[in-house]
């Protein structure tokens, strides 16, 4: 089980909820509608310079943030 964030798509209610990593998320607790996944920061790859991507905080694979 994980504490994930998620946000309401209809009316942006923002909460938290322990749920199974199943991908069946609950509804907003205001409207009814069906919860998203809220994510934050930056998408990043594996590798800087592998795919265009920005840190991936493993400065193995690179110089170190600049």
């Amino acid at each position: 089980m994980a504490l994930i964030e998620f946000i309401c798509p209809k009316c942006g209610h923002v909460t938290e909820e322990l749920v199974k990593s199943d991908g069946n998320y609950p509804d907003c607790p205001k409207c009814g509608t069906k919860l998203v996944q809220k994510l934050s920061g930056k998408c990043y790859t594996n590798c800087v310079g592998k795919g265009g991507g920005g840190c991936s905080g493993n400065c193995s694979c690179c110089h170190g943030c600049k």
